[in-house]
């Protein structure tokens, strides 16, 4: 990885690492509670190595190594990361990649800013989740802590618990892809494993019938898991930057 950066604006600190190699610009954009030094980050950085092409990733606020309590943010927060970091960085046009909850943020660049981005590539990706999974998934009482400014906890291993507080959903309200009335008429690729638990592999099916992305090609990958770091399925991402 490249020397680690601080992008300083007011109050938010977002870290990150670019490689500046050639015209042809991919940005890594990574899921809840990841980071920008997960095995998928890794591979892009080391392909774009090898391709000369350049290469960003970097941690969304209340991620990793950049400011914030996780709590305390939501989509909006994390859109405008991204935003303000390549207006910063002067990227254009870049292919950009997006993993889960990275995915819905990458949608909206590539809606509010289509002439901005060569292409869009979504791992898993999760447009609207708040809703259309996790808040279907809680319990009523969760909800009834959530509505009442409280954060709901859940244990997924024994050392890593999630965190869902009311700003999460609060703030991605207003960021919802179905409620966009906006197209990007650029490649889209959406892939997806048989074997998510998460996202399904159907989840992002309705794009077909939206005018939203008239480019899109939907691809399942066989035995694949929700984070899709596999070999197989890194390489068939690959093959379409």
């Amino acid at each position: 990885m490249s020397k680690l950066n601080y992008f300083l604006k007011g109050n938010t600190k977002i870290a990150y690492r670019y490689y500046k190699r050639s015209k042809k610009s991919l940005v890594f954009i990574h899921g809840l509670l990841s980071d920008m030094n997960g095995k998928k980050s890794t591979y892009f950085n080391n392909y774009c190595r090898r391709k000369k092409i350049s290469f960003l990733c970097f941690d969304f606020q209340g991620h990793g190594k950049s400011n914030g309590d996780f709590v305390n943010f939501g989509i909006g927060d994390w859109f405008k990361n991204l935003k303000d970091l390549l207006n910063y960085l002067k990227i254009g046009n870049p292919i950009l990649i997006g993993s889960s909850m990275g995915g819905w943020v990458a949608m909206l660049y590539a809606l509010y800013y289509p002439t901005k981005v060569k292409k869009l590539i979504g791992i898993a990706p999760a447009p609207d989740f708040t809703v259309d999974l996790l808040w279907k998934e809680l319990s009523t009482k969760d909800k009834k802590q959530i509505k009442s400014n409280q954060i709901v906890e859940k244990k997924v291993t024994n050392d890593f618990v999630y965190k869902y507080s009311p700003n999460l959903f609060l703030n991605s309200e207003g960021y919802l892809i179905k409620n966009l009335n906006k197209t990007y008429k650029g490649e889209v690729i959406l892939f997806h494993g048989s074997e998510d638990l998460t996202v399904p592999h159907n989840y992002n099916d309705h794009f077909y019938k939206s005018k939203k992305f008239p480019k899109l090609i939907n691809v399942t990958i066989k035995n694949a898991d929700h984070s899709m770091s596999d070999s197989l399925s890194l390489r068939n991402i690959s093959i379409y930057i």
